[in-house]
Parts: C-alpha cells; structure tokens; sequence
C-alpha cells in the first residue's frame, strides 16, 4: 500500500510539473494566432518528418530483433515494432514505462522472458547513449559560443561577467576530474560499508549492466549491420527535426547547425521525467530557437507543432499496435521464424 502510493506521488509529480511547465510557456500566448501559425504551416513537411520519426521507430525493433536472436529469440520485426509503439504510448502515461511496457507486449506476443528483453533494452540505451555524446560533441564543435551562452544563462540565471571562454571550460574540467578522483577514492576506502547501502547496490548494479550492454555486442551475428541501425536511427532524428524547419516561414532558414542544436535540446527534454517530455521538451526547443534570432512566440510555436504533431502519432500508431498485440495469436521462442 505503501509503495502504491509513492509510485502515486512520484506520477503525480510529473504529471503537475510538465503541466506547470506548459502553462508557464503558453498562459500569455494567443492560441487563435498560434492556430493561424497551424494553418499556414506546410503539411507535406510535416508529413515526412512524422514519417521519418515512424520510419525510425521501425529501425529501433528492426535493432532489436538483433540483440533478442543471440539469446534465443528469432523474432518477426513487424512484432516488435508493436511492442516499441506501445513503449512508447505507455511514456505518455507513466514517464520511464515504455521500457517496461513494451517487455511485457513482447512476452505477451512471443512468450519472450520479460527479465530477457528487459536486459536487452538496457544494451540498446547504452549504445543511443554513445551516439548521444557523439552528437553533443559534434553540435559543441559546430555551435560552441551558442550553446555555451545558451547553458550559462540556463544555469547561471543570466549571470554577467563571466568568462565564456575555453578558460571557463579547463577549470570546470579540473573540477570534474578532482571530484571523480575522491568519489574513487571514497568508494575504495568504504567499499564494505556502502554494499550494505540499497542505493549504492542499485547503482553498482546499474552500471555492470552498462558494461555487459557494451560487450554483448560482441555476440551478434552481424555488429556492423547493429551500428548501421544505431547510427541510421539517430539520422531519422536528426532530420525529423531538420525537416520540420521547412513547415514554418520563420524557420526554413535556418541550418544544419541548429538541427544538431535542437536535436541535443529536444532529446534532453524528451529524457526529463515528465509524460511525453510535456512542457519541457517546448521550453529548451523554443529557447534553441532564441539563439538563433526566432522570436520567443514563434519559438513556442513550433516546438507546440512539432511535439503535437509527432505525439498525435504516437497515439495513434500505438493505439492500433496495442489492439493488434492484445488480439493476434502468440507464437514461442522455440518458433523459429524468418525476421521481416
């Protein structure tokens, strides 16, 4: 009963923060002239960059299947792209399901042990983790005065007088690395101690799935074929993003560089625990956009008709995948049937 009703608390939480954080960005807004803005947009851009998101989803089970044949699984993808769209119908619920939920859909369809794919899915994060820090690095290269200004004034509350120079950047390295080195030092000297700490268990545990993510590759069948979907995934998102600039007047100028930028900020807001990355994922897009001489409200704007218009895919995909994953027939593992 108890642990109910923290999961309660915890949900609730999210769900109050990502709604406070959307009022905040829109309670002064004018929605007949967003709705204008709507209208004016061009459809078959954002048609393709609901495609290219759907196309990538695809990918993802198509790179699932590779991890799940290794350990005895030889699935169709058309099934595990069910189980992924109903993953991430389930994050619009409960923020961090997805994973979960889609486990169980698979178990559901084609008996896969849910601990199995559960563990799976962790190597998956792990490889999107690296093409994550590959692709901030390559936006810091191409926008570095931007984003740096962008994250000082985030987290500094527009603080004046600082330097922002590679300077600034050495020293919080330094930082960084003397705090690392005590934390190794502490966890050495109370080692003992701490394996008797559930939290420090938990983390200790997280991270030895982390390593196992990264040598499992090392058992597929084909790690090239694995990276091609890995990085042709993080492509799909890039230019989902991409393709969207063309949709609106105000931004179909923009580059390759502030695609990367808003690749980097919409992924973060996408990771914040909130539902569906509600409220957060608007507020760093449309702060993205500011760096680049787009107006606040038609910042606002295209970061509504861009998470609007993908999570109303989103829904709708998943909806029908989870009515075709409760009603077709389960197939075994012990099935061995060809990948299509």
């Amino acid at each position: 009963m108890r642990k109910g009703l923290q999961s309660f608390i915890k949900y609730t939480l999210s769900l109050g923060v990502a709604i406070l954080l959307f009022w905040y960005l829109y309670k002064d807004k004018d929605f007949n002239e967003m709705m204008l803005s709507f209208k004016k947009a061009d459809i078959k851009w954002i048609i393709l960059s609901i495609a290219l998101a759907i196309f990538s989803h695809y990918l993802r089970a198509w790179r699932w299947n590779m991890l799940l044949e290794p350990i005895g699984y030889n699935l169709k993808t058309s099934r595990t792209f069910l189980a992924v769209m109903v993953g991430y119908l389930a994050n619009f619920v409960v923020p961090r399901m997805g994973e979960i939920s889609r486990c169980g859909i698979l178990k559901k369809t084609d008996n896969v042990a849910v601990t199995q794919g559960f563990g799976s899915v962790v190597t998956e994060r792990v490889f999107d983790l690296i093409c994550l820090i590959a692709i901030v690095f390559i936006t810091l290269t191409l926008e570095f005065k931007r984003l740096n200004e962008f994250f000082l004034n985030l987290f500094l509350d527009k603080a004046s007088g600082i330097q922002k120079n590679y300077i600034t950047l050495i020293v919080i390295g330094i930082t960084l690395i003397t705090v690392l080195l005590l934390t190794v030092f502490f966890l050495k000297r109370n080692h003992r101690k701490l394996q008797q700490n559930e939290l420090y268990n938990k983390i200790i545990s997280f991270l030895r799935q982390l390593v196992e993510g990264l040598t499992s590759v090392s058992k597929l069948k084909n790690p090239a074929l694995f990276w091609l979907a890995t990085i042709a995934i993080w492509v799909c998102y890039y230019f989902m993003t991409y393709v969207f600039f063309f949709s609106m007047d105000v931004t179909q100028n923009l580059g390759i560089s502030a695609g990367f930028v808003l690749l980097v900020l919409g992924g973060i807001g996408m990771a914040t625990p909130v539902q569906g990355g509600i409220g957060a994922f608007h507020y760093l897009v449309s702060a993205g956009l500011l760096l680049y001489g787009i107006a606040e409200k038609d910042g606002i704007t295209f970061a509504f008709l861009l998470h609007t218009t993908n999570s109303i895919a989103i829904i709708v995909v998943g909806s029908i995948s989870l009515f075709i994953s409760m009603i077709i027939p389960k197939r075994f593992s012990n099935q061995n049937y060809a990948n299509s």
